[in-house]
């Protein structure tokens, strides 16, 4: 069943529809920081380094869990998978497996489906950010896996609708989202099959900047318990 549950609401913004070399342009004009790293857990005891292979290796991080369900971690274009590794830390902890990439690619969105099946995992949901986000979504056009349950995308910078019915989807973005791509966002979330939810903040942090700010706790309690594993 089609939820929207929005935060408060601000003045709407001009439709807009970068392509992605448009986005990596409006990135530099506003100045993001060139690279991002969250900090490491620093008592974390079950993360390894993985690589998954696309034709070339990139590089991974697994965090191992007890039960049938693991999450793909796909981080935007000026993130790596250090990036994540706070919500990996709290997964691990309730027994759920992710693996964060530093890829963001479908190609390695795809490969690392296929590297969580080989580890036998049976419930797969993908989660991606801004570039990342739009990796997932260019992967499941693509091509589409019985093991992918949930979908999440933050601010995804590109990519089609999800017209599977089978997956669960959570979009979120911030409702003055800072590269404009808010009502293209909103389109494809609404233009993708049920079921479906779409969460927006109040402010204009991009994607994973969204963890930066004042929404960090509440966004991460969000994933979470879309991810299915409570806290």
């Amino acid at each position: 069943m089609e939820c929207c549950r929005e935060h408060r609401r601000t003045t709407a913004e001009k439709y807009a529809r970068p392509c992605l070399l448009g986005v990596f342009f409006m990135v530099t004009v506003l100045g993001f920081k060139p690279a991002y790293s969250a900090e490491i857990p620093t008592n974390h005891s079950r993360f390894e380094a993985v690589k998954i292979k696309k034709g070339t290796e990139r590089a991974a991080a697994y965090f191992d869990g007890k039960s049938t369900k693991a999450v793909v971690f796909v981080p935007g274009a000026i993130f790596n998978k250090e990036s994540w590794f706070f919500l990996a830390k709290r997964l691990q902890q309730l027994n759920i497996a992710s693996l964060s990439l530093d890829g963001k690619g479908e190609e390695e969105v795809l490969s690392a489906v296929r590297f969580l099946k080989e580890k036998g995992f049976t419930q797969v949901v993908l989660v991606g950010a801004s570039m990342g986000g739009a990796a997932v979504l260019h992967a499941l056009d693509e091509k589409t896996d019985s093991r992918i349950e949930k979908v999440i995308v933050l601010a995804p910078a590109g990519g089609a609708p999800i017209k599977s019915r089978r997956i669960n989807k959570l979009f979120v973005i911030a409702r003055n989202d800072r590269l404009g791509i808010y009502q293209r966002v909103k389109k494809t979330y609404i233009e993708s099959a049920n079921p479906k939810e779409f969460v927006e903040y109040e402010g204009s942090e991009h994607a994973q900047h969204l963890f930066k700010g004042v929404h960090k706790e509440e966004l991460s309690k969000l994933l979470i318990s879309f991810i299915g594993a409570r806290q």
